[in-house]
């Protein structure tokens, strides 16, 4: 099979947006002038840490039910859980003034009060853990309340994700702030949460190993072999070349390390040094940022697209080189490259919304011809 070199294959993308008179205009993208997108990258070196995280080092969450009180007429209206919630909290609280057997108050002495609201609590325990003590934010969110705004979050216990565990991990309360985006059923209480057990999250198992699990964007098979050959170095530079491999992928997104018996005894001071280690870096620039509320999207330089047509909105988007999805010969470096900045530039110039734009790419995306990532943000 005959290699496809620059000169004899080229991509064009053929952009048209159609005007209700019946008037198109037109652009071109341009090839990118360049034979190989990694040919043009440059090598550097950045710590293991920016790659990788230690499994075990994982966040968890804590959750339970609780009651807002305090609110201006906005809690849950005829709610029998609600009623029955407040009237065991009275009852906790040492309150004998109902008309309950022993003084407590019933749920039908209590069902018109409006100033109250069922809630579900959570908070997220960091990947590090958290000791006994610890404060720590935790969000609300009503189940059938208008609005939380100005309530205050009685005392609730959490629990772990675990539904069987019944241990109260933290007790959380205080006043409820609602988030920036303002919707009224559901907001945070900046440090409610009280750590009452201490929360670890083991990363040495039982035979001594620590295991590395590679982080989203970077998983592929060259970056794990890229890790492999660093870690060992490093174990070689520590052990002056007298020790053997301790590193091991697994796949393409989990690497074993075996700690060297002079650290076995001090697992931190050995992943403090492993995440330091120097990983070599191709920069590769393949990342696609949308922020849907703000109609924003920052592409970057290295995101490739593939053969596709699509119309959208009266805007035609069609790689049009039939020879762009042929098979070629293996090499080792790509010897054409239509980028998705170009589109992206072409389609700004027409005036294109920003909107209609991450449409388009989105639209690529699922068609699986946009080759990078799509990250989004709030």
């Amino acid at each position: 099979m005959n290699t496809i070199t620059t000169h004899t294959l080229s991509l064009l993308i053929a952009i048209a947006l159609l005007f209700s008179a019946g008037r198109s205009v037109e652009a071109q993208v341009a090839r990118s002038q360049y034979s190989s997108i990694d040919s043009q990258r440059f090598q550097i070196n950045r710590p293991l840490s920016d790659f990788v995280r230690v499994k075990g080092q994982e966040g968890n969450y804590l959750q339970g039910v609780g009651l807002v009180v305090g609110l201006k007429g906005t809690g849950d209206a005829n709610s029998t859980p609600t009623h029955a919630a407040l009237a065991l909290m009275l009852k906790h609280m040492g309150s004998n003034s109902g008309n309950g057997v022993g003084g407590e108050y019933t749920p039908e002495e209590l069902k018109n009060v409006k100033n109250t609201a069922l809630v579900i609590v959570r908070a997220n325990v960091p990947a590090e853990g958290a000791e006994e003590g610890d404060f720590i934010d935790c969000e609300v969110s009503a189940i059938s309340a208008k609005s939380l705004d100005g309530g205050t979050l009685a005392i609730s216990t959490l629990q772990g994700p675990n539904p069987h565990d019944k241990t109260v991990w933290a007790l959380a309360s205080g006043a409820v702030q609602l988030y920036q985006d303002k919707i009224p059923t559901r907001g945070y209480v900046q440090k409610g949460c009280r750590i009452e057990r201490t929360i670890r999250n083991p990363f040495v198992t039982a035979d001594g190993k620590v295991f590395l699990v590679i982080k989203e964007g970077h998983k592929d098979w060259r970056m794990a072999q890229e890790i492999v050959f660093g870690v060992n170095n490093l174990e070689q530079n520590i052990s002056r070349g007298n020790s053997g491999q301790i590193a091991r992928a697994l796949d393409q997104k989990t690497i074993e390390v075996t700690i060297p018996p002079q650290y076995k005894q001090e697992p931190v001071f050995f992943v403090s040094i492993l995440m330091e280690t120097p990983i070599v870096d191709s920069l590769l620039n393949n990342k696609v940022v949308i922020n849907r509320y703000q109609n924003l999207i920052v592409i970057g330089s290295d995101v490739e697209i593939g053969p596709v047509v699509i119309n959208h909105n009266g805007i035609k988007v069609e790689t049009a080189n039939p020879e762009a999805s042929k098979f070629v010969s293996i090499d080792t470096q790509k010897q054409y490259a239509t980028r998705l900045k170009d589109l992206e530039d072409a389609l700004t110039a027409l005036k294109v919304p920003a909107e209609d734009i991450i449409d388009i790419v989105e639209a690529l995306h699922h068609q699986g011809k946009v080759y990078g990532e799509l990250i989004y943000i709030n």
